[in-house]
């Protein structure tokens, strides 16, 4: 069972996963793009952005694999192969990543939307709250055109995205971890 967290930067989708990783029994996929960039200190080029969605997805798949021994276990991919066509989108003006992501994306039990309802923080590897808008907005557009992924928009404070994600989840309430829908 994945989940995954998508948002701008700064919208808090590492701490939410990492959050959700803690309450759940839950394996959390790091953002590759994050360890990408510290490891080859720099931006991927637009060439180079397929492979760190592939990447991205086999340590999904992989974690996947390791957790389906466990039925009541979740996998918690943060900003997983759905952002990095966002980000090939936003700075290269490159589609062709988008259906592919949108493939995988779809199997996703729930693609938690992280809102922008906070300060922007600085961090090295950020470029600014004008991005974390351009972002949210290609996100907003795509979320319009394919209705079909099980999106949940979360804000507010850390614990009241957590509460309602595990609200949707089923498990706030001590329910089996089934989606309840309403």
């Amino acid at each position: 069972r994945l989940i995954s967290v998508v948002g701008g930067e700064s919208t808090g989708k590492s701490t939410l996963a990492t959050a959700l990783g803690d309450r759940l029994p839950a394996t959390v996929v790091p953002e590759f793009l994050r360890s990408w960039v510290d490891r080859h200190g720099r931006v991927p080029l637009a060439a180079e952005q397929v492979t760190i969605m592939s990447a991205h997805r086999e340590s999904e798949a992989s974690a996947l694999r390791r957790e389906s021994r466990n039925p009541r276990s979740w996998v918690v991919s943060d900003s997983g192969p759905l952002m990095t066509a966002v980000y090939s989108i936003q700075y290269y003006d490159d589609t062709s990543l988008l259906p592919t992501a949108l493939r995988w994306t779809t199997q996703s039990d729930r693609v938690v939307w992280c809102q922008d309802d906070f300060p922007w923080q600085p961090e090295p590897q950020r470029d600014g709250s004008h991005a974390r808008s351009r972002s949210q907005q290609i996100l907003a557009a795509i979320f319009a055109e394919h209705p079909e992924l099980p999106v949940l928009a979360v804000r507010g404070s850390l614990k009241e995205r957590v509460e309602t994600v595990l609200d949707h989840l089923g498990t706030a309430t001590g329910q089996d971890g089934a989606f309840r829908h309403g």
